[in-house]
């Protein structure tokens, strides 16, 4: 027996609207497209030339192990936190170790000029050649940590992790040690050093980047720095510090 119009019509009308439940009118939604993981080198490229096209970067360095930064190595890097700004400022804090006292010293850096505040007085001033380590070759076009991105080997794809709450994906490569050695201030020595790289899966930043010395009888304290990078892009200002004049 025929079903009246109205009830026929009411379920046609049913089927029609339920746009995302297709299973009532007895059908499967369609399967996700899998979105393909880009390959190693590719997260490598990518990263790379973001890196080259951001303006600003805050970044955190974390150093261990036998980390001298003067001649004499009597100063001992143990990180850093600060901003760099394209194409020549950076902005630091710097905790170091200086014959066995650790201290605390800022460093403000603008084109080929440093100031560095007195450990005594806190007082800004030049900085001393002695103190020659620049954070903004962070940034180099030459021997920055982009460049180096694309002078490692045997670069693999870990897998997946999150830094300060991203998804990331996580790199591992080996890379020869006149590779990092500006970067480093040539504090690593001994090939390959190996590079942990974490990329952010949505943006393509480098998120962290660790640089660890290979193990040996010569090296009883490997130098492992660990550099992690945020605020990507974000406006910043570094200025020359104001100065006391002098009495």
């Amino acid at each position: 027996m025929p079903q009246p119009l109205t009830r026929r019509f009411v379920l046609v009308a049913g089927c029609g609207s339920a746009v995302g439940i297709l299973t009532a009118c007895g059908q499967s939604p369609p399967a996700a497209s899998p979105v393909a993981t880009p390959s190693a080198a590719d997260l490598l490229n990518l990263a790379s030339r973001r890196l080259a096209e951001t303006a600003a970067v805050h970044f955190v360095l974390d150093v261990a192990g036998q980390t001298y930064v003067d001649s004499a190595r009597t100063i001992r890097l143990l990180g850093a936190e600060g901003d760099l700004l394209r194409p020549d400022r950076v902005r630091t804090t710097f905790q170091a170790e200086v014959l066995g006292r650790a201290i605390s010293l800022q460093l403000i850096t603008i084109g080929q000029q440093s100031w560095t505040t007195n450990l005594l007085t806190g007082e800004w001033g030049p900085a001393p050649f002695e103190f020659a380590y620049r954070p903004d070759v962070l940034f180099s076009t030459q021997d920055g940590i982009g460049p180096v991105m694309g002078r490692v080997n045997d670069v693999a794809l870990v897998g997946n992790d999150s830094v300060s709450g991203r998804p990331v994906y996580h790199l591992r490569a080996q890379v020869d040690q006149s590779v990092v050695g500006p970067l480093t201030y040539y504090t690593i020595s001994g090939s390959p050093v190996s590079a942990d790289l974490w990329i952010d899966r949505e943006t393509y930043d480098l998120m962290r980047a660790q640089l660890s010395e290979p193990p040996g009888p010569e090296r009883p304290d490997p130098a492992v720095w660990t550099l992690d990078l945020s605020h990507h892009g974000e406006k910043i200002e570094i200025e020359p510090p104001v100065q006391s004049e002098p009495g």
